[in-house]
């Protein structure tokens, strides 16, 4: 019996060793037959797909396949064999793949995808070439497998260059994975399920644009991207640009992002950007993302600075903005864009236009959620002299020069701005001072003026105040007459204010029939204006206005008409003179009734370069026209003249005003019609 043991023991033994060598030897058959088929597979490729390595080895074992020195050239022209593009690995290395798929049914099953080293040219001929060639040329290739599934590629220390006839560009270095990488049809997109990348040096030129980024880091699993130093070089002469110090998305979906172009997200924050925008250019296509829509939780623009120009103007600006719930659709019209709420700062606006004219403001901040906005020290300021613009222009036109000390906007539906919207319960403009100049010596345009409201509708802003008022200001018009003394007349009103209620420009039925203002100031430091104007908000009704000057000396006018109608006051005061008429486009009716006393006016020479009084003429107005004194002891209807006034459609409405109010002036005076015009 024991012999019969140990007789089977060696059987055993002998029959185990035997499956042993057999599996061994098995192993290494197979080991072989996958190398043998993979590099017949490789080398069966065609032309323009060159795969090349120093070495490659398999373990069944670890069910992986690496590769030494892989380098791959996509050579898609025939032609043009130095037009190559180059991937150059150290080492590559595939992980966890299923043999048996692989090599009985040709599909590519694998965990993990691992190239080190890279070194991957790109050819600048092959990236301009803008025809089908290429892509027909990798979908026609046999590939060794029929579809791909690999549950990560990851590209480690990795740089790329573009490859042109005299150098090699860097565009970027770094590290990039790929989360579950598909190919259903060799030649088609892959599709993967997640992404990640930590490059640095990205540098890359597109025919209008250079684009640079110091560093950027994305991660579809973190839902995070971030850049660090962005840069839009132009390469084209007044294009647009922009450098930005940082860039940070939170909560960004990135594979939405990548496949449908759609960038939706927690929070946005830019921060230290200097943007030039040029209208011109602004639709050409720049970043090889086409976004159809832009969604962010919070969208913030940190210590930034903006300019925008376009042929007419240049504006620029610092800005902190905050966005809550912004909504941003393509094609990017105003009614495509919706927020919740927004909060800004503006600093240094300026503003420049085509009018030899500059605005400047030196802080705007607006407040969604309070409903307020608020501009501080508004100051336009012509670029150009007084009397260099007339000359530039080749007609009459108004030199001004203001400052507005704040504008303040309550009540304001901030949404209806980006549709053109300015809706609000009120406007408050602070103390002011406005300087217009006109040089009468040039020829003035005959062009049709529209009155207040008509005009107001020809505005491409619809406008809906509820009440707008001016603080205490002054306003100083200077002319230079066509013919006088070669001096200037002027005409001051101080301590100027307006109210006006409500301020609108595109009347609905419901609303009121008038637009009132009501105004008030000083004549040249003298006696008070005050008026009420009510502007008819239905077509083919009248103006009407109504108010007094009160308390007024007379002489103080003189700088005007002096200069201007070659008139001297030298005494008289008036006490008051009321006005009551209605203006049409066509004319203007109604009534002045006034008191006055020791008034006493001469008429200077006309043609004569000092201001000498004509004695005749000064006579007959002295004792024949103007009466010394006209006070309430007379009847009123011997202090009252009729308004009849022919409007002049080409000159503007306090023309109109003006003239209208010195019709009836005349008329007030028996022989009125013998004064100077």
């Amino acid at each position: 019996m024991p012999a019969v043991k140990t007789k089977l023991i060696r059987i055993t033994l002998k029959i185990v060793v035997a499956v042993c060598f057999v599996l061994i030897a098995g192993f290494f058959i197979l080991d072989s037959l996958i190398k043998k088929k993979i590099r017949q597979q490789l080398t069966n490729l065609p032309p323009s797909a060159q795969v090349k390595f120093s070495a490659v080895r398999s373990s069944l074992f670890s069910s992986s396949v690496s590769f030494d020195s892989l380098e791959i050239n996509f050579v898609p022209y025939s032609g043009l064999q130095e037009n190559r593009h180059v991937f150059k690995f150290s080492r590559a290395s595939l992980q966890r793949i299923s043999f048996y798929e692989f090599l009985f049914h040709k599909k590519l099953v694998a965990g993990n995808f691992l190239l080190e080293d890279g070194n991957i040219q790109l050819d600048q001929f092959l990236m301009n070439k803008k025809d089908s060639l290429q892509a027909e040329i990798i979908k026609k290739i046999k590939w060794p497998f029929k579809t791909l599934d690999i549950n990560s590629i990851q590209l480690r220390r990795t740089v790329v260059f573009l490859r042109t006839q005299s150098s090699n560009q860097l565009i970027a270095r770094g590290d990039a994975g790929l989360g579950r990488v598909t190919v259903d049809t060799p030649g088609t997109r892959p599709s993967f399920s997640s992404i990640n990348l930590h490059l640095a040096d990205i540098n890359y030129k597109f025919p209008q644009y250079e684009i640079g980024i110091k560093e950027l880091e994305l991660s579809s699993g973190r839902r995070t991207l971030s850049i660090d130093s962005f840069r839009l070089i132009p390469l084209i002469q007044n294009y647009s640009q922009a450098k930005i110090c940082s860039l940070n998305m939170i909560g960004v979906d990135v594979m939405k992002l990548l496949n449908e172009q759609e960038l939706l997200a927690e929070k946005i924050i830019l921060h230290g950007s200097a943007i030039a925008i040029n209208d011109e250019n602004l639709k050409t296509k720049v970043l090889p993302l086409d976004l159809k829509k832009i969604n962010a939780n919070v969208f913030q623009v940190e210590n930034s600075f903006v300019q925008y120009s376009d042929k007419a103007i240049v504006c620029s600006f610092r800005a902190n903005i905050e966005f809550h719930k912004l909504n941003l659709d393509k094609p990017f019209h105003d009614d495509d864009f919706h927020f919740g709420s927004i909060r800004a700062s503006l600093s240094g606006l300026q503003y420049s236009g085509k009018k030899y004219q500059s605005t400047t403001v030196q802080k705007i901040e607006v407040d969604s959620k309070k409903e307020t906005m608020v501009a501080q020290n508004i100051s336009i300021i012509p670029r150009i002299g007084k009397y260099e613009l007339g000359r530039k222009l080749g007609h009459q036109a108004d030199w001004m020069a203001a400052n507005i000390s704040s504008i303040k906007i309550t009540k304001l539906k901030f949404q209806g701005l980006f549709q053109k919207k300015l809706f609000a319960e009120k406007m408050s403009i602070g103390k002011s001072r406005v300087y217009v100049f006109r040089d009468r010596r040039l020829e003035r345009q005959q062009k049709i003026l529209p009155l207040p409201v008509e005009y107001m509708a020809t505005l491409p802003i619809n406008i809906r105040i509820k009440t707008c008022t001016l603080a205490t200001s002054t306003i100083e018009y200077e002319e230079y007459p066509r013919s006088g003394f070669g001096q200037t007349g002027i005409l001051k009103i101080t301590n100027a204010s307006v109210t006006i209620s409500p301020l609108i420009n595109h009347p609905a039925a419901s609303d009121p029939s008038y637009i009132v203002m009501n105004a008030a100031g000083s004549i040249m430091g003298s006696g008070t204006v005050h008026g009420v104007l009510m502007m008819p908000l239905q077509k083919n009704k009248p103006y009407h206005i109504k108010g007094a000057i009160e308390r007024l000396q007379l002489t103080t006018l003189n700088s005007s008409s002096e200069n201007l109608g070659k008139l001297r006051i030298k005494s008289g005061f008036l006490d008051f003179l009321s006005f009551d008429f209605t203006m049409t486009e066509q004319r203007s009716t109604g009534k002045i009734v006034g008191a006055y006393h020791h008034l006493i006016i001469q008429q200077l020479k006309k043609h004569t370069d000092e201001k000498n009084v004509a004695d005749f003429a000064s006579f007959m107005l002295r004792h024949l026209i103007i009466p010394l004194n006209k006070d309430r002891s007379l009847p009123e209807r011997k202090r009252t003249g009729l308004v009849n006034y022919t409007r002049d459609p080409t000159r503007f409405v306090s023309y109109y005003f003006l003239q209208s109010l010195l019709m009836g002036v005349k008329k007030s005076f028996t022989l009125g019609f013998l004064l100077p015009k």
